[in-house]
C-alpha cells in the first residue's frame, strides 16, 4: 500500500510569525498614538452625540415654530440651533449693523468664511459646510493637545486621558454644531504647540487666525509673548530681580526679530476692526451691540454673586438647571487657575483666568461652552486623572451630563 505523507505546519513557527506581526502592529500603533488616539476620542464620543441627539430629536419633541438650518436634512438641522444662524446668515448674505439692536458683527469672520469657502470648493450648502469645518477643525484640535499635553506632562497616558475628557465634556456637542468652539480650540492648542516648539511664525500665523474667529483670541498674543519671556529668562515670581530684567534685555536685542513675528498675533481682530470701520463707520460696533443680547458690564463679582443668589433661591424655576449649570461651570473654571498654575505655569494660569473674567464680567450665561477652549485645565485634569478612581469618575460623570445637554439643545432649549 502506498503511503500518503501529510506535512503537519509547524505551529512553533506559525506562533512565532503571528507574535512578530502583533509586535509589529503595535509598535507601529505605539507610533502612531498621537493620531490613533484622538480618533477614538473623535469616533466615540461623535457616535455617542449623534445617537443621543437623533433619539432627542426624535422622541422628545418641543412644541414651537424654530428656524430650520436645513429643510432637507434633519440631521444637519440637529446641530444648528441658537447662534448658529448668526454664522449662517454671515457666510451666505455677508454683515449688517444696526445700533442698539442684534446684529450680526458682533460675530467674528473666521468662522463664517472658512463655511463659505468650503462650500464654495465641495458645492454643498453653508450648513453642511459648517459642519464639515467644525467636526475637521475638532479632530485636528484633539491631535494638537494630544502633542502639546506630551510636550507640557511628558506623559502620554496623560495625553490620552486629557483628550478624551475633553471629548466628553458636558458641553462637548458644540464641537460639531455650526459654532466656533472646535475651529478657535484648533487655533490656539496649535499656537501653543508651536510656541513651545520655538516655532514662532507658525505660533503666530496660527494666533492670528484665532484672533479673527473670536474676540478673545487676541489673548494668544499674550500668552505665547509670554513663553518668548519665559524661555529668554523672565519670570513672574522674578520680576524683583535685576538679573531677570537683564535677561529680558538680553533676549529682545538677539531676539527682536522674535517680538516682531508674535506681534502679529492681535491682526486678526485688527483687520475685522477696519472692516467695521470701513463698512459701518465704528471699529466697535462688536461691541456695541452686546446690549442687545442683555449683557451689562457690572463687573464678575457682582454677576456671581447676584446668580448664586438665584441659585439659592428655592423661588426659581423657570432656567433654574441651566442657571445652575452656568454658576456651576464658573466655579470650576475659576477653581481650577491655581492648579493650572501650579502644574503648568503662570502663563496659562493668567490665560484662564481672563478668558473667565471676560464673559463674567456681563452674564455667567454661556460659560459651559466658553469653558470647552480652556486647554489648560483639561490638561491639568488629564494629569489627576492618573488615579483610576477619578478617572473613571469624570468620564462617568461627563458622559451622564453630556447625554442630557444634548438631549436638550437639539429640542431647543438653551444650553449654553
Amino acid at each position: 500500500m502506498k503511503q500518503v505523507t501529510i506535512n503537519v505546519p509547524d505551529l512553533t513557527s506559525l506562533t512565532a510569525g503571528t507574535q512578530r506581526l502583533t509586535h509589529k502592529i503595535t509598535a507601529l500603533l505605539t507610533r502612531l498614538d498621537w493620531l490613533v488616539l484622538p480618533l477614538l476620542a473623535f469616533g466615540l464620543s461623535r457616535l455617542m452625540i449623534f445617537f443621543v441627539g437623533y433619539v432627542g430629536d426624535v422622541y422628545f419633541k418641543t412644541a414651537g415654530d424654530h428656524w430650520i438650518a436645513d429643510p432637507n436634512s434633519p440631521f444637519l438641522s440637529m446641530w444648528a440651533k441658537w447662534d448658529s444662524q448668526w454664522y449662517v446668515q454671515i457666510a451666505t448674505k455677508g454683515y449688517f449693523f444696526q445700533p442698539g439692536q442684534m446684529s450680526n458683527v458682533a460675530f467674528f469672520p473666521m468662522y463664517p468664511v472658512a463655511m463659505r469657502v468650503i462650500a464654495r470648493l465641495f458645492g454643498v450648502n453653508v450648513v453642511l459646510a459648517g459642519f464639515i469645518v467644525s467636526n475637521v477643525a475638532f479632530l485636528l484640535a484633539l491631535i494638537y493637545l494630544f502633542r502639546l499635553t506630551v510636550l507640557e506632562l511628558g506623559d502620554r497616558a496623560a495625553a490620552q486621558r486629557t483628550i478624551f475628557y475633553l471629548a466628553f465634556f458636558p458641553t462637548a456637542f458644540f464641537f460639531n454644531a455650526i459654532y466656533t468652539e472646535s475651529l478657535f480650540l484648533f487655533f490656539t492648542v496649535a499656537t501653543m504647540f508651536y510656541a513651545r516648539r520655538r516655532w514662532w511664525l507658525l505660533a503666530a500665523a496660527f494666533g492670528l487666525l484665532a484672533s479673527a474667529t473670536r474676540n478673545i483670541g487676541v489673548l494668544m498674543w499674550g500668552l505665547v509673548m509670554w513663553e518668548w519671556l519665559r524661555i529668554n529668562g523672565w519670570r513672574i515670581t522674578a520680576i524683583h530681580r535685576r538679573a531677570s530684567w537683564v535677561a529680558l534685555g538680553k533676549g529682545v536685542w538677539r531676539h527682536w526679530d522674535q517680538v516682531l513675528v508674535i506681534a502679529i498675533i492681535p491682526f486678526g481682530l485688527i483687520l475685522y476692526m477696519m472692516f467695521l470701520r470701513n463698512n459701518f463707520g465704528s471699529p466697535t460696533a462688536f461691541i456695541e451691540v452686546q446690549s442687545a443680547w442683555n449683557r451689562e458690564n457690572v463687573g464678575p463679582i457682582v454677576i456671581l454673586f447676584n446668580d448664586i443668589k438665584r441659585v439659592l433661591d428655592v423661588q426659581v424655576k423657570q432656567w433654574y438647571f441651566v442657571l445652575f449649570f452656568n454658576v456651576l461651570s464658573s466655579l470650576f473654571g475659576l477653581a481650577m487657575v491655581p492648579f493650572v498654575w501650579r502644574r503648568l505655569g503662570e502663563g496659562y494660569a493668567l490665560y484662564v483666568l481672563i478668558f473667565l473674567l471676560v464673559p463674567l464680567a456681563s452674564s455667567t450665561g454661556s460659560v459651559p461652552r466658553y469653558l470647552l477652549p480652556l486647554f489648560p485645565i483639561f490638561i491639568v485634569l488629564g494629569w489627576w486623572g492618573r488615579r483610576a478612581a477619578f478617572d473613571h469618575t469624570v468620564l462617568a460623570t461627563f458622559a451622564m451630563l453630556l447625554t442630557i445637554a444634548v438631549a436638550i439643545f437639539v429640542n431647543w432649549l438653551f444650553v449654553a
